[in-house]
């Protein structure tokens, strides 16, 4: 039992960690003006998936969960996430932007697409992340990203691929 939840323990910073590095993102186009201003974190929702399992059945299949304990799990790492992405971002005129998500603060740059359905955002602690806009008005904007990794979560030695993809929403 203590191996598992280390394990968990140890999927649970992976999936924060991915999901943080995809936190930031940018586009280029007339968009750009909506866009500029200071976006409060409202929610996100994850879906995290091992392989082709849903997390919740890899949790039962792997780590002999039972269903009950697989969404305790799930919810869980949710409300974790919850908490990571608290804060705000802003997205000045000039393509930089400061942040401060779950007690972190961060600056760096971005930019839209030129259709306006992309923001990347480059950190200057992390790597570039890109955002697919799924909603932009001049009070919500809406993000989604997904991000894969390769990681040995049941300590076996093989590594799994857990893509995790994140949906929030931002409100001025």
């Amino acid at each position: 039992m203590k191996k598992e939840l280390t394990s968990l323990r140890g999927f649970v910073l992976v999936l924060m960690a991915g999901i943080l590095l995809a936190s930031c993102s940018k586009k280029d186009s007339e968009p750009d003006s909506i866009i500029v201003g200071k976006w409060n974190f409202s929610n996100a929702t994850v879906n995290a998936r091992v392989g082709t399992r849903s997390l919740s059945q890899y949790l039962m299949e792997e780590f002999e969960f039972t269903s009950a304990e697989a969404q305790q799990s799930v919810l869980f790492i949710n409300a974790m996430i919850q908490q990571a992405f608290t804060g705000s971002v802003e997205l000045k005129s000039n393509n930089t932007f400061t942040s401060n998500f779950g007690g972190t603060p961060d600056t760096g740059t971005w930019s839209m697409s030129q259709g306006g359905d992309k923001l990347t955002i480059n950190s200057d602690s992390e790597g570039p992340a890109i955002f697919d806009i799924l909603e932009l008005s001049s009070s919500r904007l809406v993000l989604k990203t997904t991000e894969l990794m390769d990681i040995d979560l049941d300590g076996d030695g093989d590594e799994e691929t857990v893509t995790i993809t994140v949906e929030m929403t931002l409100n001025k």
